[in-house]
């Protein structure tokens, strides 16, 4: 059976690795030919190439909640985070202007990097406060272009067994769900955007970064309604209310 998983894993590699090389020359011509449009247009059609690879990863999509995304207007979603699959399956689910914010080594890997950081997506150095602030600043300013915004909250993750791992939130390894940095909340006050938790549920069981193996099978999601932060006083109450939505969905896949 490890055979067969490696295998499989070679060749979700290969895929990988063809559709961004065929991928590459059109998407420099829209990011640096077209401006704006081509940048805009470089994120939304990313639905299609996530949608496309999850097919070819012979992974099926089983989407619970409110799906297809009704809702057009910017917003922030708020994502738990267990695996690499996590941008791509979020990428096939969200057909509309989004925006990552990513943690500032993914912007320094080869061509991927060099793409995110060029097509206007928000990195952010997570141990530097400055760092942080500018990374705020810019979703701000996302929010007021129109975009949407794709935050994972718990900063990382930690699996079973992934105690070695660094990471400058302390994260707990035998955590279903971490607890949630707070500055989604206070951005989503500030702005007064809906919030949308998505809880990706069994990511981690499809491809894991402990044994870098690719699994096809089911992958299972769960989309919430919007929750208006006009409603809330304190961006904490916010935090925990996603939090708690999203671990209750959580766990009761996991009993």
């Amino acid at each position: 059976m490890k055979i067969l998983l490696i295998l499989w894993t070679l060749w979700c590699l290969l895929i990988t690795v063809s559709i961004f090389l065929i991928l590459l020359l059109p998407n420099l011509f829209l990011i640096f030919c077209l401006g704006t449009f081509g940048k805009n247009i470089f994120v939304q059609y990313n639905y299609y190439v996530g949608n496309v690879l999850l097919f070819l990863f012979g992974m099926r999509k089983i989407i619970t909640g409110s799906f297809p995304i009704k809702y057009t207007k910017p917003c922030i979603y708020i994502v738990n985070h267990k695996s690499y699959l996590d941008v791509i399956i979020i990428a096939s689910l969200i057909p509309y202007r989004i925006k990552y914010l990513g943690k500032a080594e993914v912007f320094k890997w080869p061509l991927f990097g060099f793409l995110a950081q060029h097509s206007g997506q928000i990195a952010v150095q997570r141990e530097d406060k400055e760092s942080r602030q500018r990374g705020y600043d810019a979703m701000k300013q996302a929010i007021a272009d129109g975009f949407s915004i794709i935050l994972f909250p718990e900063g990382g993750w930690r699996n079973q067994g992934d105690s070695k791992s660094k990471n400058p939130y302390d994260l707990q390894e035998s955590k279903l769900l971490q607890d949630f940095r707070n500055g989604a909340f206070r951005l989503a006050l500030e702005t007064q955007v809906p919030v949308v938790p998505i809880a990706l549920i069994n990511a981690q069981d499809r491809f894991s970064d402990l044994t870098m193996l690719v699994k096809p099978g089911d992958v299972r999601a769960h989309i919430f309604d919007p929750i208006d932060s006009k409603l809330f006083q304190d961006s904490f109450d916010l935090n925990h209310k996603c939090h708690d939505l999203i671990y209750n969905k959580l766990k009761s896949y996991h009993l």
